[in-house]
């Protein structure tokens, strides 16, 4: 993603009228109801998919698109297609602010902050001040080690590994200290072979997210 100045002067036209589809996952299986929207305002839509969350559903918005070439189709605004497979840092960043709004909202009603289908998310991602990669947001404890999981000593030592690997060589690009230092997709490749080998030890009770990668994080021109 990259993000630059414009010259708005080159819009030929605007319009305040829209087509908005709301994706409503419901219960363990993710039972999906698909809602439509016209007359409405982006922020009306969004309201009404933040009372389905209150109602303990995972929801996600796209725009309604007709195209002449390609017929109808759906640009997503926020959140994904809950039931698909995240192939790229967009998509699983969809994903995760699906997650991250429902299990925010069971966290303050006072519910067991675990999925519908009762698995707990395990976010992957290097910081300071925590010497292993592995936390659980909304949960009674945020920053968690490779033992309150129950991980092999082998894999905690390589996550913490790579922990350090990201503190020493890749944080000053993150933090615009050293451009320089701009991680290669080799320490990104060793992150997601970590989670598919996280998620193996920790079965089917967990879903292992991977939230380290920030290739497609906005620059801005």
């Amino acid at each position: 993603m990259r993000a630059s100045e414009v010259d708005g002067r080159d819009a030929r036209w605007e319009r305040s009228s829209a087509r908005y589809r709301l994706h409503v996952y419901r219960g363990a299986g993710g039972a999906l109801t698909e809602i439509d929207f016209e007359d409405a305002s982006l922020e009306d839509v969004l309201d009404s998919g933040a009372v389905f969350g209150r109602d303990g559903a995972i929801w996600s918005l796209a725009l309604v698109v007709d195209d002449s070439a390609d017929g109808r189709g759906l640009v997503w605004l926020s959140g994904w297609d809950y039931h698909g497979t995240p192939g790229t840092p967009v998509e699983r960043r969809g994903r995760a602010r699906m997650q991250d709004r429902y299990l925010m909202a069971e966290s303050t009603q006072g519910r067991p902050v675990v999925l519908p289908d009762g698995r707990r998310v395990i976010r992957l991602f290097p910081d300071a001040g925590h010497d292993q990669p592995l936390w659980e947001s909304f949960a009674d404890r945020y920053t968690l080690t490779g033992a309150d999981l129950g991980v092999s000593a082998d894999l905690e030592a390589r996550l913490r590994a790579w922990r350090d690997d990201w503190e020493t060589a890749v944080a000053p690009a993150w933090h615009g200290v050293d451009d320089s230092a701009a991680p290669d997709d080799a320490w990104y490749d060793r992150g997601y072979a970590l989670a598919t080998e996280l998620q193996a030890e920790l079965g089917d009770g967990f879903e292992v997210r991977p939230d380290f990668d920030r290739r497609s994080l906005p620059l801005v021109e």
